[in-house]
């Protein structure tokens, strides 16, 4: 029998690293989406559009950038566009379009 980590690995253990890790990232999102609520108003009362595709492929970049695992680069920038995108919803939704 082959004595390496996989061997060790527990599921139990993994899925309660990841719903750790759930538990704050669920915290961090509320924060961000209140501070897209925060934008949304920016935009409403300054008659700006919610789509800013510039400034969007800036985040998208900046946080790429940060990646420092090449195999998590492709599904790291996968989320982010989601992210961007959930942010454009829920801007629509708090100016009321």
């Amino acid at each position: 029998m082959q004595n390496d980590k996989s061997d060790k690995l527990d599921l139990v253990e993994i899925r309660q690293r990841i719903d750790n890790i759930d538990d704050k990232l669920v915290k961090l999102l509320e924060e961000r989406l209140e501070i897209v609520s925060d934008v949304a108003k920016y935009k409403k009362s300054n008659n700006k559009k919610i789509f800013d595709p510039k400034r969007e492929n800036e985040v998208i970049k900046k946080n790429i950038d940060k990646v420092k695992i090449s195999d998590h680069t492709h599904y790291i920038e996968k989320i982010l566009v989601d992210l961007m995108n959930v942010s454009k919803e829920y801007q629509k939704y708090k100016i009321g379009e």
